[in-house]
């Protein structure tokens, strides 16, 4: 965590697993929230923040960028749907439809920044041991924890086949080719999935783990 925070926190404040606890309280807040003036506050108040972190850590901001890109896609989508409806006279603008969306599309954007400020610089194996620590049964705790994994896996292979396919010289488009590799890609990682959790269940249970037991692990203390 930045030093900006340490200076009026202890340092114990931020450890891995009470930031998981805290942005899980602090996303009920934001489900309860409903004035989108407060919630345009927070997110202008939570990005300022997050761009002191980015600048103060010298990462490049192209990245986050894109990512807010990709993920306002979905919010881009509800107000598509959301902002027409079927009256009497045909189409209509639906301003309760927009309302709805401009407060989804507030609260989506407020939770994906205090994503990135509260699990600021958690990797994949911090993230595991923080939720190891979390006061959850042991089945929700293993759940996670293979999720989590495997997950950073299959973004792995899904960036070793885009560099495999752009070095073939393929590139995508709005045609039927292109609908037919990206079918032919999803079904590869669906396939790649199914064999890890196989894998995985395989492991488990070489190492004596039962589900529904307090078994630990082989090497485990």
């Amino acid at each position: 965590m930045s030093p900006v925070f340490q200076r009026f926190f202890p340092l114990h404040f931020f450890a891995p697993h009470l930031r998981l606890i805290y942005l899980f309280l602090w996303g009920l807040v934001i489900s309860a929230l409903s004035q989108p003036s407060l919630l345009l506050w927070l997110n202008g108040i939570t990005l300022i923040l997050l761009v002191i972190l980015i600048y103060r850590s010298r990462d490049p901001y192209f990245p986050y960028l894109k990512r807010w890109l990709v993920f306002n896609i979905f919010t881009l989508l509800l107000w598509v749907t959301l902002s027409w409806r079927i009256g009497a006279d045909g189409v209509e603008l639906n301003p309760s439809g927009m309302d709805t969306a401009l407060l989804i599309s507030l609260r989506m954007n407020l939770l994906l920044f205090s994503l990135w400020l509260l699990l600021w610089k958690m990797n994949d194996a911090v993230l595991v041991q923080a939720i190891g620590k979390l006061p959850l049964p042991p089945k929700l705790i293993w759940l996670f924890v293979l999720t989590v994994r495997y997950i950073a896996l299959l973004g792995e292979l899904r960036q070793k086949m885009d560099l495999a396919m752009r070095a073939r010289g393929y590139h995508g488009g709005c045609n039927r080719r292109t609908l037919y590799v990206t079918a032919q890609r999803v079904a590869l990682l669906l396939v790649h999935a199914l064999l890890k959790a196989e894998t995985a269940q395989i492991a488990l249970k070489c190492r004596g783990f039962r589900f529904g037991e307090k078994t630990k692990l082989s090497g485990e203390k």
